[in-house]
């Protein structure tokens, strides 16, 4: 079972601690938002955590250099006692208010299954990106995220903010965001305890974390194998309870480029096979629509250039066990699933292996965005989904599955630079 300890964490000093200095996930800036972020604050972590669209690899010791120049500057600095640290979300969601608290720690690494169960495959570039990354930072910039079972909400009663907070509903992209130490060895002991009784399914930064195994086994073998525990054999990982109302999941569309000269009436023609198919005259209505269509089957939105948006729906439901009769009960009704095995590999000749290497497929929260570059010519085909539940991620992980990538958007992100978790010992 997973093994959560207190860490003295590198943080911004209180002088420098501010909304302008945080950021979201490295994954989820573009080149435009990055820019933003670095006009913001000379101290924006982003800065240490992601370098610009095409940089070579000497800009991953540039930025081990700025963290190194900001330690000794009193920009971060290091806490003087281990600690857990509290983190609270507060989010306005199709027009409701939703509050996600958790706690952020360093979690003994394990090998998947034994307690942290992955959800989703991940794409390789990211995996070497982190890798060359933490090879020079030493360090974990952003903390993976995990969700645990806890349908009482015991451990989330222990997690009530102090009345000093480092940082107070400061507002983040729309995002009130809160976040405190907790020290108290009372609470640190329970904590620790609670968390080890439960398994841990990994909600996003699957890459962080198989990158963390990846620099662990790196540096055992360089230290010969060290018979202490050291700072590298832990991960710094969020973790809120599954059952959450604050827990919430956007579906994450797919934008097709790239795939040679599309015969649009063709596809839509050979698609008939296994959907019925209409159009959908007001695609501003499409999620409640989609929603609908999806009960007791698998329904996907699909915009093309000429022939407009439609509305597939999966006309036998066990369809796909006879297309993959290997693929697992709780793969087969996933929306990512129908898409990937009936759609993206027979009709477009998208392989898994040019999925994992991030080929002729984008993926974006936005449906709107994902309309837009189909109406534009900048995409040739867009798929529009359904959220995966939280129900069925926790099936597919614990069963010892995953689900293709992109199968999840949990929003909102966690944010980037409230803590460092150092990977060297003080």
């Amino acid at each position: 079972m997973p093994e959560i300890q207190p860490f003295r964490g590198l943080r911004f000093s209180d002088t420098h601690l501010a909304p302008e200095v945080l950021a979201p996930p490295f994954d989820v800036i573009d080149e435009t938002a990055r820019q933003r972020l670095l006009d913001g604050s000379p101290h924006n972590i982003v800065r240490i955590d992601k370098g610009p669209q095409g940089h070579d690899e000497d800009w991953y010791q540039e930025a081990a250099e700025i963290k190194s120049q900001w330690i000794e500057a009193g920009v971060l600095v290091r806490d003087e006692t281990p600690a857990l640290y509290g983190y609270r979300q507060r989010f306005s969601l199709d027009g409701q208010e939703y509050e996600r608290t958790g706690l952020i720690g360093a979690v003994r690494l394990q090998p998947w299954g034994q307690g942290i169960h992955p959800h989703e495959r991940t794409r390789t570039g990211d995996r070497a990106d982190r890798l060359m990354h933490m090879r020079a930072v030493r360090a974990n910039m952003s903390p993976v995220f995990g969700i645990y079972r806890d349908p009482d909400g015991t451990i989330e009663t222990l997690l009530a903010p102090p009345s000093g907070l480092l940082l107070d509903e400061a507002e983040v992209d729309g995002v009130e965001q809160s976040f405190w130490r907790i020290d108290d060895p009372a609470a640190l002991a329970l904590l620790s305890c609670l968390i080890g009784e439960r398994d841990v399914v990994i909600a996003d930064g699957h890459h962080r974390y198989e990158t963390a195994l990846a620099y662990q086994a790196e540096r055992r073998q360089a230290d010969g194998n060290p018979s202490q525990d050291q700072p590298y054999d832990y991960v710094m990982m969020y973790l809120t309870r599954a059952e959450a109302p604050g827990l919430r999941i956007l579906p994450t569309h797919r934008v097709i480029h790239g795939v040679g000269e599309l015969d649009q009436e063709r596809l839509l023609h050979s698609l008939h096979a296994d959907f019925d198919i209409r159009p959908l005259w007001n695609p501003e209505n499409w999620a409640h629509i989609l929603s609908v269509a999806a009960q007791d089957t698998v329904a996907l939105g699909l915009a093309m250039r000429d022939m407009g948006t439609f509305i597939l729906q999966l006309r036998d439901p066990g369809r796909l066990r006879v297309v993959a009769p290997d693929l697992p009960p709780e793969l087969l009704r996933l929306d990512v699933s129908v898409l990937e095995k009936l759609i993206l590999g027979p009709h477009l000749e998208i392989s898994v292996e040019s999925l994992a290497a991030g080929e002729r497929v984008t993926y974006t929260v936005d449906a709107e965005a994902a309309l837009e570059a189909v109406k534009s010519h900048q995409a040739q085909v867009a798929f529009l989904l359904n959220p995966t539940t939280v129900d069925q991620i926790w099936q597919v992980a614990t069963h010892g599955m995953t689900m293709p990538q992109k199968s999840t958007y949990f929003y909102p992100k966690l944010l980037t630079g409230l803590v460092i978790y150092p990977l060297e010992s003080a």
